[in-house]
């Protein structure tokens, strides 16, 4: 933990402390403050992309390892059933958001050394503006997930409940998954049509 993070943050991780009241956890402000620091963390992933991908391969890994030795430091303590239902609970949409940004920005990374038969530069531009389409769909997203770390994360609800709110969010995400993915296939198969009518 403290090779990762650091020395006064790492300081303050205690697994046995995770389940103590939080008191003005339970506010707007600091729900909005969490919803801020995602929406940055998100925007930064994406904006590295411009260094080609290696910035934004970087913060990923980062914040990976942090959640990892948490994970770790838990886990040793014990603690792991209820680290997770403090994590999972937002943490489902959380991250996935992050990983649609962390996608964008490798996208255009990945574009610019595999323009395919376009210009470079200008298959780059048109990638980033993809990418940015892909960032301005995750807010939403970031919205849900900091109510969720601002209000029911530090609740006194029961751990079982927690993870029944977190299966709840992983089947909506799903769900709106597959809503999306059948929504473009209808569109590729209008698109399809009408260029090649039948006779």
């Amino acid at each position: 933990m403290h090779f990762i993070m650091p020395g006064q943050m790492a300081d303050q991780i205690d697994p046995s402390k995770t389940a103590d009241p939080r008191g003005d956890l339970h506010s707007p402000l600091i729900s909005t403050a969490i919803m801020t620091n995602n929406i940055r963390v998100a925007v930064m992933a994406f904006i590295s992309g411009v260094t080609l991908g290696f910035g934004t391969a970087y913060l990923m890994i980062s914040n990976g390892l942090i959640v990892g030795a948490l994970a770790a430091v838990f886990m040793q303590s014990g603690k792991s059933y209820v680290f997770w239902a403090y994590i999972l609970p937002h943490g489902i949409i959380e991250l996935s958001a992050i990983f649609i940004a962390g996608g964008a920005g490798l996208y255009m990374g990945y574009r610019f050394f595999v323009p395919g038969p376009f210009p470079r530069r200008a298959r780059f531009l048109e990638s980033a503006k993809e990418s940015a389409q892909l960032l301005i769909g995750t807010v939403p997203l970031f919205v849900i997930a900091g109510i969720i770390e601002g209000y029911i994360t530090p609740s006194t609800l029961s751990l079982e409940v927690k993870y029944l709110i977190a299966g709840g969010t992983l089947v909506i995400l799903a769900l709106y998954y597959m809503y999306g993915a059948r929504n473009v296939k209808q569109k590729n198969r209008n698109h399809s049509a009408i260029k090649h009518p039948s006779t």
